[in-house]
């Protein structure tokens, strides 16, 4: 008794679950790519009004240390920096 099933080609098979995988990867592009553009330009402009805000802190806290001898961030938290 033979269990091989002859009807059915492998090869055949294996080609077109290939070519529906890549014509899925192609329209999950065309779909996913508006979405993706507007994900990296949400994220680039958070990303530049924390680092603006950072340098602005950082500016901030150390012209208040150089011009007028005020430690704030003694003030606030209650640390030295550097030690």
């Amino acid at each position: 008794m033979n269990t091989k099933n002859r009807s059915s080609n492998p090869i055949l098979i294996t080609i077109a679950k290939v070519v529906i995988f890549a014509l899925c990867i192609c329209l999950a592009y065309l779909i996913l790519r508006p979405l993706l553009g507007i994900i990296l330009g949400i994220s680039f402009w958070i990303i530049r009004v924390v680092v603006i805000v950072a340098v602005a802190l950082l500016v901030l806290v150390l012209l208040l240390r150089l011009i007028f001898k005020i430690d704030i961030l003694y003030r606030i938290f209650g640390i030295r920096w550097p030690k």
